[in-house]
C-alpha cells in the first residue's frame, strides 16, 4: 500500500516527535492580581444610563444623540465591521479554496514539444494554444494551527467591541460632563454680572464720598479697580461657557454653531440626589472596557502561540486539480487535452525548524506582555475609581464647607440691611456685607462645578455608559464630483 494512503494518523508519531513535543495552551493564564469583594466599595452598581439620575431629559436626549452620530463612535463601528470582516476570512481559510484559470497566446508550449516528442517528429508546432484550469485545495487543520488562528480573530473581535465600549462610554461622560459644566457657568456668570452692579454701585457711593471729602482719593480708586476686575472675568467665563456649549454640539455629532437649545437655556448645574452606587470589584472590572479589551487581547496572544506551533508541523492538504491545453478554444473539450491529478499534499519546513521555534518564542514572550498589560488594566481601573472615589468626596466636602459658608455671609448681609434700615450701620457697611456674600457665593458656585465634574469623572471611573447604546450608523459615502456636490448642498440649503 502506498504511505499516502495510510492517512495522515501515520504520519503522526514521527511529525509529533521530529517536531520537539511542542503543544500550545488551551486557555490564557490567570490575572496575577489578587483581588477581594473588599477592593470596591460593594453596595448596589450604577445603572447603565447613569447620566439619567439628574433627571434632565434634554441631557438623556443629547447624550443618545452623541452616541448615535459622534465621528469617532463611527470610527469605532467601523474598526468593529473591519475586524468582523477579517474573522470571517479566518474562518473561511478551514474550507476548500478553489481557482480558476484561463489563457491564451502564439507560440509554441510545452505541450507542444511534449507531441512532436510523441511524434517522432523534428518540427515542434508553433500556433495558437488556449489553456484552461480549476485547482481546489482544503488543507486539514491536524495540528490546530487553523482553529488557533479562528481563536485570535474571535479574540481581536471581542477586543475591538469592548474598544468600542470604552468610547461609547467616554463620550457619553463627555457629554454629560460639557452639560454640566456649562449650566455651571451660566451661573458663574449670572453671579459675577451681579458682582459687577454691586462693585459699580459701590464706586458710585465712593464718588459721592469722595466729593463730600468722606474718604480719601485711594479708595476711590480702589474702587474703580474693582470694577474693572469684575468686568474682565465676565469675558473669560463668556468664552468658557461657550466652548462648553460647542464641544457640546460637535460631541453630538453637529457643527459647533448648531447648540443644542436646551442646553443654551440651562442656567443651573442640576443635582443629583442620592448615593453614588459603586457594585463590588468584579462587577466594577466587568463594566470596565478596557480591562475586558485587555482580557481578550490576552486570549488572542494565548491563540497566536497555537498558530507558531501549528507552523513547527507539516501542513497537509487535499488537494485537486484539472487543466486543459488545445490548439483551437474547440479542442479544450476533448479528453486528450486534458491532465489532473487528486491527493494529499504535504508542505513543511523540516528541517530548518529555527524560525518556527523563533516565533513560538515570540508568541510566548506577547502572551507574557499581553498578561502583564492586563494586570495593568485591573490595577489602573482600581486606581481610577478609588482616586475618583476620594476626589468626589472631597469635592463633596468642599462644597459642603461653602454652603455653609454662603449662609453664613448671606444671614449677615440680611442682619447688615436692617441695621441700615435702622440707621445703625452706614452705606458702606451694607456694600462691604453684600461683597462678601456676593463672593461666597461665587465661590459656592465653583465649587457646584468642582463637585459635577467629579461626580462625572467618578461615573466614568465606574466603566458605565456603554449598554444599551444605540446603533452607530457609518457616515454616507458621497463621491459625486465636487461641483456637483456643492450644487446639491446649495438646494437644500435654498429650500
Amino acid at each position: 500500500m502506498p504511505i499516502f494512503l495510510r492517512g495522515p494518523s501515520a504520519f503522526l508519531p514521527a511529525f509529533l516527535l521530529l517536531g520537539g513535543c511542542a503543544h500550545a495552551p488551551s486557555t490564557p493564564p490567570q490575572t496575577t492580581v489578587a483581588l477581594s469583594p473588599s477592593d470596591g466599595s460593594g453596595g448596589e452598581a450604577p445603572p447603565a444610563r447613569w447620566w439619567r439620575l439628574y433627571r434632565e431629559p434634554a441631557l438623556d436626549a443629547l447624550v443618545s444623540e452623541a452616541l448615535t452620530n459622534n465621528r469617532d463612535l463611527q470610527v469605532a463601528a467601523a474598526n468593529l465591521l473591519k475586524a468582523r470582516a477579517e474573522l470571517g476570512e479566518t474562518r473561511a481559510r478551514r474550507g476548500p479554496s478553489t481557482g480558476l484559470s484561463a489563457g491564451a497566446g502564439y507560440g509554441s508550449t510545452l505541450q507542444d514539444q511534449i507531441a512532436a516528442t510523441a511524434d517522432s517528429g523534428d518540427s515542434i508546432r508553433t500556433g495558437s494554444r488556449f489553456d484552461a484550469g480549476a485547482e481546489l485545495s482544503w488543507e486539514l487543520d491536524l495540528f490546530g494551527r487553523l482553529g488557533s488562528g479562528v481563536k485570535a480573530a474571535t479574540a481581536d473581535l471581542a477586543a475591538t467591541a469592548a474598544d468600542a465600549d470604552g468610547v461609547r462610554a467616554l463620550i457619553a461622560a463627555r457629554v454629560t460632563g460639557a452639560w454640566l459644566q456649562a449650566c455651571g457657568i451660566a451661573h458663574q456668570e449670572a453671579l459675577a454680572r451681579e458682582t459687577l452692579a454691586v462693585a459699580e454701585h459701590d464706586r458710585d457711593v465712593a464718588q459721592v464720598l469722595l466729593t463730600a471729602g468722606a474718604i480719601s482719593p485711594a479708595d476711590g480708586l480702589r474702587t474703580e479697580a474693582q470694577v474693572a476686575e469684575t468686568a474682565a472675568e465676565i469675558p473669560v467665563l463668556a468664552a468658557d461657557r461657550h466652548a462648553a456649549l460647542a464641544e457640546l454640539a460637535i460631541l453630538a455629532g453637529r457643527l459647533p454653531s448648531r447648540i443644542p437649545p436646551a442646553a443654551i437655556a440651562c442656567t443651573r448645574i442640576p443635582i443629583l440626589n442620592g448615593p453614588l452606587p459603586v457594585g463590588d470589584a468584579a462587577s466594577l472590572l466587568r463594566r470596565r472596557p478596557d480591562v475586558r479589551a485587555a482580557e481578550q487581547r490576552l486570549a488572542a496572544a494565548t491563540a497566536r502561540i497555537g498558530i507558531a506551533v501549528g507552523d513547527l508541523y507539516p501542513h497537509v492538504s487535499l488537494v485537486g486539480g484539472l487543466g486543459l491545453s488545445a490548439p483551437s478554444a474547440s479542442d479544450l473539450t476533448s479528453r486528450e487535452n486534458a491532465v489532473w491529478r487528486l491527493g494529499p499534499l504535504l508542505s513543511w519546513s523540516f528541517p530548518n525548524l529555527g524560525a518556527a521555534r523563533a516565533r513560538i518564542a515570540g508568541a510566548r514572550a506577547g502572551e507574557a506582555a499581553a498578561l502583564a498589560r492586563f494586570d495593568a488594566a485591573i490595577l489602573s481601573a482600581l486606581g481610577e475609581v478609588d482616586r475618583a472615589a476620594r476626589g468626589y468626596g472631597a469635592a463633596l466636602e468642599r462644597q459642603a464647607q461653602w454652603r455653609i459658608a454662603q449662609q453664613r455671609s448671606g444671614r449677615v448681609a440680611v442682619m447688615t440691611r436692617a441695621r441700615r434700615a435702622a440707621g445703625a450701620a452706614t452705606a458702606l457697611d451694607m456694600l462691604d456685607s453684600d461683597r462678601t456674600d456676593l463672593s461666597a457665593r461665587r465661590a459656592l458656585a465653583q465649587a457646584d462645578i468642582e463637585l459635577a465634574a467629579a461626580q462625572v469623572r467618578f461615573f466614568a471611573a465606574l466603566g458605565g455608559g456603554w449598554e444599551d447604546a444605540p446603533v452607530v450608523p457609518l457616515p454616507a459615502l458621497d463621491r459625486s464630483p465636487p461641483a456637483i456636490r456643492n450644487a446639491t448642498r446649495n438646494r437644500v440649503s435654498a429650500k
